[in-house]
């Protein structure tokens, strides 16, 4: 069994070293990872602090050879992070903290904090009532590199309306670092016109509009997406149907003024189209519960 283990990793090494690995996550991984990461706080916030993924990046995982290798001989890790509950209601606060928890062979540091409107209860009992998300965590891979999200505009705010609700993104950022310390991505959200959503929970959960713009710092292009029957069902903590739609509105060379497509075609899994070229990415927020 050793020689077989030592064969495999060495043929693997080779592969990988006649291969060339991608300096940065290309247009659809990043507009995917980003409209995943909205929908998946959003979730977090209308369940007022229950559970959501923090699904490990491709990125992060460490080169192929490394995985095929773990494969081989997997070792056992806590997961720790699943017992990080958000903490009572305190002054119209909720804090979930995260102090070096493990997600497999990863470690999450930070927190993730939800500010009530309503401070005696933490809830959504009238319309008005109002809960703003606000995060400042990284999660860091098994061989190194980092994915780091945080709020610098202000977070996200959720509020019931007559209908339903209304999330609003005032600013959200997320980083993934390679464990060399190169960006490979730097995006930052915010919604142009709040996101307008009926229903009550996740069993009737439906965004019918609403526009979110999505700034790649590192490659100098802003693309606006406008919501259409995002559909949530009780088992995924994001849509599990419906799209995002519109095109690039500043910047982006040869992409400047051309569609961009989010269609989810199940949970955590969407077929992103920029200038007709079509992938099929995985939402790294987005997982069944």
């Amino acid at each position: 069994m050793k020689t077989l283990k030592t064969m495999i990793t060495l043929m693997l090494a080779a592969a990988a070293a006649g291969g060339c690995r991608r300096a940065a996550l290309d247009d659809q991984e990043q507009v995917g990872a980003a409209s995943g990461e909205v929908m998946a706080s959003l979730d977090e916030s209308l369940t007022g602090g229950a559970s959501t993924a923090f699904l490990l990046p491709d990125e992060l995982r460490g080169p192929l050879w490394r995985r095929a290798l773990d494969a081989l001989e997997p070792s056992a890790y806590a997961a720790a992070c699943g017992s990080a509950a958000f903490s009572s209601c305190a002054a119209g606060v909720r804090t979930r903290a995260f102090d070096q928890c493990t997600i497999g062979a990863s470690t999450l540091e930070g927190a993730v904090t939800l500010t009530f409107s309503s401070a005696a209860t933490c809830g959504f009992a009238a319309d008005g009532d109002a809960v703003t998300r606000t995060a400042d965590f990284t999660l860091t891979g098994p061989y190194g590199g980092t994915l780091d999200v945080t709020s610098p505009g202000g977070g996200q705010t959720l509020t019931r309306t007559a209908d339903g609700f209304s999330f609003a993104v005032a600013g959200m950022e997320r980083v993934l670092t390679s464990a060399a310390g190169r960006k490979l991505f730097d995006v930052s959200t915010r919604t142009t016109s709040p996101f307008v959503i009926t229903g009550s929970s996740r069993a009737d959960l439906v965004v019918k509009s609403g526009a979110l713009e999505v700034t790649h710092n590192l490659a100098g292009y802003v693309v606006l997406l406008t919501a259409s029957n995002l559909t949530w069902k009780s088992t995924c903590n994001c849509a599990v149907s419906g799209k995002l739609t519109g095109k690039v509105t500043s910047g982006g060379g040869k992409l400047a003024g051309k569609s961009a497509t989010v269609q989810i075609t199940s949970c955590g899994h969407a077929d992103v189209t920029i200038d007709g070229d079509t992938e099929s990415v995985t939402l790294d927020r987005c997982a069944g519960t």
